[in-house]
């Protein structure tokens, strides 16, 4: 028991020892390190003359007012028709079917149209081109669709193995089928997407002025601004497909009483000239005005725009 007591006793004596032992080994603050301030930094007296470059300088702030000037006008967008009409149209030797709907819509009814009467042997959603045989007789058929002249509109075109247009009675069949079949469809093909990008028609600056080209033939581009400007209020002076040129006068939609009478007696005004010129493959309409009308190059633009098909 004494022994015990002894024992405990030279323990405690130990581990009292061993703490203030190691209590000298404490790591020293690093924040009172510098408590003691020494002497101050001896600098070379040459280096405060030393210039200073400002290699990235602030603005100067002005108090300028904004300048006045002209915004701008957006970029033409072609407009679309909305009420899904089907046509056949014809140029010479030369038809289609002209839809006011996607390619990307007129590709999935057009597969919906074969999948009952033909066997697709070969379709290419990107070109738009379908190769197809007949169930009944084993005719091979060649559908392309493309894109029209009119923003979200499509175009179809019926071909034999030769390149050949194939009988109307074809083109016949495939309209029918489209009119009943089109309100209301929303089938729509994501691999035919890119076909509602490749439009025909885009607006460009010739000399600084406004003009449309057409990824068109000079016939095919002759025929559809013929039917534009027809269908609408500007009224063609004279045209030579020859010389390539159209000229036309305006109607400012001037209904005052003098307006009546200066519009009378100038009723054989000529206000623009519009001309094709060849691109390439490509076609471009230029417009030049030819009087001091207050209807602009944009405006005039605008209404041939409107009437495109």
């Amino acid at each position: 028991m004494k022994f015990t007591q002894i024992l405990n006793i030279f323990l405690i004596i130990f581990f009292i020892n061993g703490c203030s032992f190691l209590s000298s080994f404490a790591r020293e603050n690093p924040n009172e390190r510098y408590k003691e301030e020494g002497e101050d930094l001896v600098t070379n007296s040459e280096t405060e003359d030393l210039e200073i470059s400002n290699d990235y300088p602030y603005p100067s702030i002005q108090n300028n007012p904004l300048s006045q000037s002209e915004l701008p006008r957006p970029k033409k967008i072609f407009s679309s028709g909305n009420s899904e009409k089907v046509e056949i149209r014809r140029l010479g030797e030369i038809y289609w079917i002209y839809i006011e709907a996607l390619p990307s819509k007129m590709w999935a009814l057009t597969k919906d149209l074969l999948a009952a009467q033909y066997d697709i042997e070969n379709e290419d959603p990107t070109s738009g081109k379908i190769k197809a045989k007949s169930k009944a007789n084993g005719e091979d058929i060649n559908i392309i669709l493309e894109h029209g002249i009119r923003n979200n509109s499509s175009e179809i075109y019926l071909e034999d193995d030769s390149g050949a247009a194939i009988d109307v009675g074809f083109y016949n069949s495939f309209s029918n089928y489209f009119v009943e079949n089109l309100p209301g469809y929303q089938g729509n093909s994501l691999a035919a997407q890119s076909l509602n990008l490749n439009k025909k028609t885009r607006i460009v600056y010739v000399q600084k002025e406004i003009g449309i080209e057409f990824k068109l033939t000079f016939e095919r581009t002759w025929s559809a601004i013929s039917r534009a400007l027809e269908r609408s209020s500007l009224e063609i002076k004279d045209r030579n497909r020859e010389l390539k040129y159209f000229q036309v006068s305006v109607d400012e939609d001037d209904n005052s009483f003098f307006g009546f009478f200066s519009r009378s007696n100038n009723a054989a005004d000529v206000d623009y000239e519009l001309t094709f010129t060849q691109s390439g493959e490509n076609t471009i309409l230029e417009f030049k005005k030819l009087s001091n009308t207050s209807i602009s190059v944009n405006d005039l633009v605008d209404q041939i725009n409107e009437n495109l098909s």
